[in-house]
């Protein structure tokens, strides 16, 4: 491993240095094993590869970086590759976003080299000269071994024709040598002269394409690792780094991290316009909470003509007031949501582990215990988050688990039934989500909804309804006190109603 790491070190710039530039690349790279996978990959086909990645990874990062002139003739080829990538439209609009921004510029890096690398395998010059300085290194190690065999016979007792002999020997195989160091060299300048032809343009739609997946992998960090409440700025590299490997194994968390911030923008909506509709669906009663006043009473008080009757019934608490009897429960305790994993819900596997997150994120801001069963044939491993506290690590084993198969009602809503047994638990709601049918026994049934009496739960169902599953609506609504029906989650908005 030390031997690897050795080989990536960035110690040589065409850029005007700092005190600290080598010292933080080599720093990131020592934590982000995305960053030195590129630059291991690179090395395999120019020798110098991760000074060229460090010193692209310092020209977004930096804030003012500047070419050195007098490294032009020492790294040409290096020089060659970033005067032309820092001269692109590309380069100037997307450094005002990279520039102290250590993640991005790394993002950047990364997908610059690895645009790069793709661009150099494919080629022909440059697999020819893969090729032509591979034999060259077979045979320098060749003749190597094979000088060295020759030195050893070459001893002091040997005979004078012997010696003659390994003197001829010794002196073809130097030429072996030479041959093969030359073919070494050409093949390495044959390299360096393709690298040196990339063009600016083609480094223009590098750094086009770079934007957007760097972009997305941003914001999917955002996304999956501030759900346990932190900011980006305390999330620690390290971990922001193990993130993007998470991202780049799994194409399913950036599909996750988008559908996520759609069900979060929905959220937040409903969530609003539900503050705003609520004084319009409130009964009126009468009482003395300046809070709760009907706009009449507040105009009453205001009018010198009503406000000595206003002040007489405020002090009898004969004003009127919004009730809030009648005011929703749902929302004020922990949260408990069964989630189908079947196989008919494959489909939308994305979509259901996004409004999972969404609801916990929802959860978290309002520190109320939440927790995931997702289930099939069987129930798989449920999640719990104390006042909506997640971890990034919980977040993707969640993210990457699916368990296809079956579907049977009863498990999920036991297990539902043993977390309400918790005290920290004993006020929660169930969220119910399915898009195909079971069985229940109506024991099981009045069993449950007893339940409910009992603990004053409620449960609320979702059910995902279209051509190809049929949903038996009757069971549903059986053990459900409110049934949401739609074809797809994000229509779900009713079940945001948690404020």
């Amino acid at each position: 491993m030390n031997t690897k790491l050795h080989t990536l070190t960035y110690n040589q710039t065409v850029l005007v240095s700092s005190e600290r530039q080598f010292e933080r690349f080599n720093e990131l790279a020592s934590l982000a094993q995305v960053l030195r996978d590129v630059c291991l990959d690179g090395e395999r086909i120019y020798p110098g590869y991760t000074n060229m990645i460090g010193d692209v990874w310092y020209a977004f990062y930096s804030l003012e970086p500047t070419l050195d002139q007098a490294s032009r003739d020492r790294y040409v080829t290096q020089f060659s590759l970033l005067s032309k990538l820092m001269q692109t439209d590309e380069y100037a609009r997307w450094h005002t976003l990279t520039a102290s921004d250590d993640l991005l510029s790394v993002l950047t890096a990364v997908s610059v080299g690895e645009r790069l690398k793709e661009l150099l395998n494919h080629n022909n010059e440059i697999r020819e000269a893969q090729l032509k300085r591979k034999r060259a290194e077979r045979s320098e190690e060749s003749a190597k071994a094979q000088l060295k065999l020759n030195s050893q016979q070459n001893r002091s007792h040997a005979s004078e024709q012997e010696k003659r002999r390994a003197k001829l020997q010794r002196e073809f195989i130097q030429k072996q040598l030479s041959y093969a160091q030359q073919d070494k060299e050409q093949a390495e300048n044959l390299i360096q002269d393709v690298i040196e032809k990339v063009s600016g343009q083609q480094l223009q739609e590098i750094l086009a394409e770079t934007k957007q997946e760097a972009s997305k992998t941003k914001q999917t960090v955002l996304e999956i690792g501030t759900l346990d409440g932190k900011k980006i700025e305390q999330l620690p590299m390290s971990e922001q780094f193990q993130l993007i490997e998470h991202i780049q194994n799994h194409d399913t968390l950036k599909k996750i991290a988008e559908m996520t911030g759609r069900f979060k923008k929905i959220a937040k909506k409903r969530m609003k316009t539900k503050q705003e509709a609520t004084m319009e669906r409130k009964g009126v009663t009468v009482g003395q909470e300046v809070g709760r006043l009907l706009p009449i009473e507040v105009a009453n008080l205001i009018m010198p003509d009503s406000k000595l009757d206003f002040l007489r019934r405020y002090a009898e608490q004969q004003t009127f007031v919004f009730d809030t009897k009648g005011k929703n429960r749902k929302g004020r305790g922990p949260i408990i949501i069964c989630m189908d994993e079947s196989s008919s819900m494959t489909s939308i596997k994305e979509e259901s582990k996004a409004f999972c997150l969404a609801l916990l994120m929802i959860a978290r801001r309002q520190k109320r215990d939440f927790a995931i069963i997702p289930f099939a044939s069987d129930i798989g491993d449920i999640l719990i988050f104390p006042k909506g506290r997640s971890t990034s690590k919980e977040i993707i084993r969640f993210s990457n688990q699916f368990l296809g198969g079956g579907t049977n009602y009863e498990k999920p809503l036991r297990a539902s039934l043993d977390i309400l047994g918790k005290s920290e638990f004993n006020e929660a709601d169930i969220l119910f989500v399915t898009d195909g049918s079971s069985f229940l026994s109506s024991r099981f049934i009045e069993g449950f909804n007893a339940m409910k009496k009992k603990r004053k739960f409620e449960c609320t169902s979702i059910v995902l309804t279209n051509l190809i599953n049929t949903v038996d609506m009757e069971l549903v609504n059986s053990f459900s006190d409110k049934v949401i029906e739609v074809s797809e989650l994000f229509e779900a908005e009713d079940a945001f109603y948690l404020n």
